[in-house]
């Protein structure tokens, strides 16, 4: 195989590292966003809640307002019993002192009802705000601990884009044009291997006699459908020679 396609076989794989460490970074923030939705819905939770409270103990204020005054009226209607000077005059007050009092007890039994509504309400949210506090907890663990992960890949693509220069001076400038082309218009995949006679980027047969061309590695061959590069594997740099390169 001559130099030109040993670089280009190597560089094809260097891309390729760097294509998918780029993919895991892009990855990394839906890979948060599972921690940050219990989030989103106990906070959510939370806040409908508390609005909810805000609302019941108002109306239990308002109840209570009733009741004062109710209340004032009571002692009022009760301290006019002793002017009151005829029978029915009495018991037009006695009656009316008892609608305020039913009126008074029902109410109370409301209030009586919206206090043990608030008790739930009170320990409702502080079940949540516990939970709250242990998703918020988690999200921020998750948080530093993906941080770490994309610093770290980000410096895994460094190392690897230094490695990618080495490859890139043993090409010409046509070749390495041509190469980026072809990366950049065939979904990140411009050199591949032909196996059992068959282009594996496109799964198209290829010719017998540009299959032999092929394997004799001297020229950089073409598929003659997808236009990638083509090699065949006995011809790509062993391990060795990859690892002498920085692989």
């Amino acid at each position: 195989m001559n130099e030109q396609l040993k670089s280009l076989v190597g560089l094809q794989e260097i891309d390729s590292s760097l294509l998918e460490l780029a993919e895991q970074i892009d990855s990394l923030p839906d890979k948060l966003e599972q921690y940050k939705a219990p989030l989103k819905e106990i906070t959510d939770l939370l806040q409908k809640a508390k609005i909810q409270s805000e609302v019941l103990t108002k109306k239990k204020k308002d109840k209570e307002l009733q009741l004062d005054e109710f209340q004032d009226k009571i002692e009022k209607l009760k301290s006019r019993s002793t002017e009151v000077k005829t029978n029915k005059e009495y018991e037009a007050n006695l009656k009316e002192i008892a609608t305020f009092e039913k009126n008074k007890y029902n109410i109370e039994d409301e209030v009586l009802a919206m206090m043990e509504e608030l008790e739930a309400f009170v320990n409702t949210l502080k079940e949540e705000e516990a939970k709250g506090k242990e998703a918020e907890k988690v999200f921020k663990q998750e948080e530093e601990k993906i941080e770490g992960e994309k610093i770290e890949l980000h410096s895994n693509m460094e190392a690897i884009k230094a490695k990618r220069a080495g490859y890139i001076e043993k090409l010409d400038k046509k070749t390495y044009d041509r190469y980026m082309q072809l990366l950049k218009k065939l979904g990140g995949l411009a050199v591949v291997e032909v196996k059992n006679e068959i282009c594996l980027g496109c799964n198209t047969n290829i010719p017998p006699q540009l299959c032999s061309n092929i394997k004799k590695g001297e020229n950089v061959c073409t598929c003659f459908f997808c236009n990638r590069l083509l090699y065949h594997k006995d011809d790509a740099p062993d391990k060795s020679s990859q690892e002498a390169a920085g692989i």
